[in-house]
């Protein structure tokens, strides 16, 4: 058995259903090995397809995702998506090949120092120098991924490693990876007396909830003391947005009852979130409003409030629900007064234009399209993409659970949406995945439409059509006061002689009959695309 077989056994092992990934020459005993497995193997147009669709499998799923690559120009073609992962910290095993380790040189055809990239967008970047380290490695990234997920993880395997047969015994070692976290019992006493003497607590619930498969456990917390929620972006959905306990996202285009409770609590728990610079939007000196944070995090690097714990999501809820008096000050009646005040301050959402009477308009508007779009497909895997759309897909939609809704987050690149919806339908195969993008967009990542169609997947492709790169243009205008729209008007292609060309169906839309029809059809069949025309129509800017 070489390298290369004992770790798609490990892979195996782990319940790994499928690989997103492209071949090449230096990745192909990896390739070998795992034609011979049950694992399948989906073949993506572009590498950074892979990444993506990678992504959004652990986005949607609760699980990582697994991709693959050659070296050279196929690692770096992974850069995108994988530096998109680690901005919203969602763990990936990201696997490249290499030139032999043996004589490897800069210079040499396809050779690029790997890790020294990967280093910076990865948890941990390894590339082993013989197969007996390469499965330690393995193992390790395993073990980070499955119990500690903080973001990809690389292994970088190198051909004459991946062909390397002197394995020992090495295969049937058993490994465990320790994280350095902090002793709970050092600061709990001052969590509890904090929480004690709360009588406006709020949860600030981030994607460590859901990757530390403690979702149950934080809804358990929520209901038992009737303590509301708010979610950062990424963890929309995290319990179902109908429930009451729910508030919805905090911070820039927070709803209004979520960030009341943000400013107006006077301890804000926060578990599995960054804290990043959009969920404290609202807090305009927050050296002072720290002073209400109880931060919980694996990753210390992240750690933001004045009582901070380095400790897995999943460990703290359970010492907190076994501890017998909790939450002194803050009794039902007490926290009925803090819910009635949080909504007392609602303010009902107006998105114009969802409801317009569209004659007046030689093309449709964006926000009565989308909004049409989520109402047909309630309860379906939607993806959205960087762009205009974004924000109104965002702003409409509701998600019943974790998943519901994926982009891009805070790397925001343009071109995720399409491969990151090939992600979900592996992830869920039963249900039908909606991918609502921009002309500009699907431009990035259109090769994408053969993996699609190959492979029969459920997918309903809205492009929102304005023929420009929309918020560019609007800060053009707005911002930056150009004389004149540069650079972001664009000539389109026919999309849907495009689909055509990759054997999908496709409906062309520029009225209200026809996205009927076309919303109505696509509901009912497989792959699809649906080119809408639609008004240049600036977004509503975060108050």
């Amino acid at each position: 058995m070489n390298t290369a077989e004992a770790l798609i056994k490990l892979l195996e092992k782990e319940g790994i259903d499928c690989v997103f990934g492209h071949p090449g020459e230096q990745i192909l005993p990896f390739y070998k090995a795992l034609s011979k497995s049950e694992i399948k193997h989906v073949l993506t147009r572009h590498e950074q397809g892979a990444a993506h669709a990678c992504d959004a499998y652990g986005r949607s799923s609760g699980k990582y995702g697994v991709c693959v690559s050659t070296a050279g120009p196929g690692a770096m073609n992974l850069v995108m998506g994988v530096a998109t992962a680690f901005k919203d910290s969602v763990p990936m095993l990201v696997i490249t090949g290499d030139n032999d380790y043996s004589t490897f040189v800069d210079d040499k055809f396809q050779s690029f120092p790997i890790n020294d990239i990967f280093s910076k967008i990865t948890v941990k970047s390894f590339h082993p120098h013989t197969g007996r380290v390469a499965i330690r490695y393995m193992k390790e990234a395993l073990e980070i991924l499955k119990k500690y997920p903080k973001g990809p993880v690389h292994i970088n395997l190198s051909k004459d490693i991946l062909l390397d047969e002197d394995l020992g015994d090495i295969l049937d070692r058993d490994f465990e990876f320790i994280p350095n976290f902090d002793n709970l019992d050092d600061k709990f006493e001052e969590v509890i007396e904090k929480l004690n003497n709360s009588k406006r607590p709020l949860i600030i619930a981030g994607t460590g909830v859901i990757w530390g498969n403690s979702i149950d456990l934080l809804e358990e917390l929520s209901k038992e003391y009737n303590i509301p929620i708010t979610t950062t972006y990424q963890s929309k959905g995290i319990i179902s947005e109908e429930d009451e306990l729910n508030l919805g996202i905090v911070g820039l285009r927070g709803d209004t009852c979520s960030d009341y409770a943000f400013l107006n609590s006077d301890c804000i728990l926060v578990l599995g979130s960054r804290l990043s610079e959009r969920t404290i939007a609202k807090a305009e000196n927050y050296y002072k409003f720290k002073s209400k944070i109880i931060h919980i995090n694996i990753d210390k690097k992240c750690l933001n409030g004045k009582l901070n714990i380095c400790q897995d999501v999943y460990n703290f809820l359970e010492c907190l629900l076994n501890y017998n008096s909790l939450f002194k000050s803050y009794t039902l009646d007490v926290a009925n007064k803090w819910i009635d005040e949080i909504y007392q301050n609602y303010e009902e959402m107006i998105v114009d234009g969802i409801n317009d009477d569209e004659c007046e308009y030689s093309l449709l508007r964006p926000p009565y399209v989308i909004n049409k779009i989520i109402n047909k497909f309630k309860g379906s895997y939607f993806l959205s993409d960087a762009g205009t759309h974004t924000t109104w897909t965002t702003l409409l939609s509701k998600s019943d659970k974790f998943g519901k809704l994926l982009f891009s987050g805070g790397f925001g690149p343009m071109g995720y949406g399409l491969p990151g919806a090939i992600g979900v339908a592996f992830a869920h195969p039963q249900e039908k995945v909606v991918v609502i993008c921009g002309d500009g967009d699907i431009q990035m990542v259109s090769q994408e439409l053969a993996t699609i169609a190959e492979y029969n997947l459920n997918i309903s492709i809205f492009i929102i059509n304005n023929s420009q790169l929309g918020i560019i243009r609007q800060w053009e205008d707005t911002i930056y006061d150009f004389d004149e729209h540069y650079q972001v008007d664009l000539k389109n292609p026919d999309f849907v002689k495009l689909a055509d060309a990759y054997n999908l169906k496709s409906f062309y839309v520029d009225n209200k009959d026809s996205l009927s029809l076309a919303i109505d059809e696509s509901y009912k069949i497989g792959p699809c695309l649906v080119d809408v025309n639609v008004i240049q129509e600036d977004i509503p800017m975060p108050k």
